[in-house]
């Protein structure tokens, strides 16, 4: 916790839980973050935490991805570069290409779809869409 502290009308002074970079970087590391991940990483009230996020929102740091689920932009994850927070390298241009257009699955060593976790694993990724689309083609084939 940080020993700043910061003004709240109805209780006074309250010590910052968390600065907006460490949130972002948050969200980088985990891809796609909720309120929940928020409130447990940083000891936000659900409210504040979606307040956070509607604030990094509106700044255009960060876009829904799904109900309740949040990722970074190109303009959030420059924030993070500009501060050093991030190495400079093609992969993670082409990871955030991939989360941007909803390609995050793969297909598993087990046969199973999953969501990609490295940055080569984004070339080869497919969107929900495609992937429940393959898999139905493959069971009327008789091949899972």
């Amino acid at each position: 916790m940080i020993n700043h502290q910061h003004y709240d009308g109805y209780w006074g002074w309250q010590p910052i839980k968390a600065r907006k970079l460490e949130v972002l970087k948050f969200i980088y590391d985990r891809e796609i973050a909720t309120s929940d991940d928020l409130m447990n990483e940083f000891g936000y009230t659900d409210s504040s935490a979606r307040c956070r996020l509607c604030q990094l929102r509106k700044e255009g740091f960060i876009v829904p991805y799904a109900r309740g689920q949040w990722c970074l932009t190109d303009k959030g994850q420059d924030k993070l570069h500009y501060h050093g927070m991030l190495p400079n390298n093609e992969p993670e241009q082409v990871k955030r290409k991939a989360v941007e257009e909803g390609r995050v699955w793969v297909i598993g060593a087990n046969g199973r779809p999953r969501m990609a976790r490295e940055a080569s694993e984004f070339g080869l990724a497919f969107t929900y869409d495609e992937i429940k689309a393959m898999f139905q083609r493959l069971r009327r084939e008789g091949l899972v």
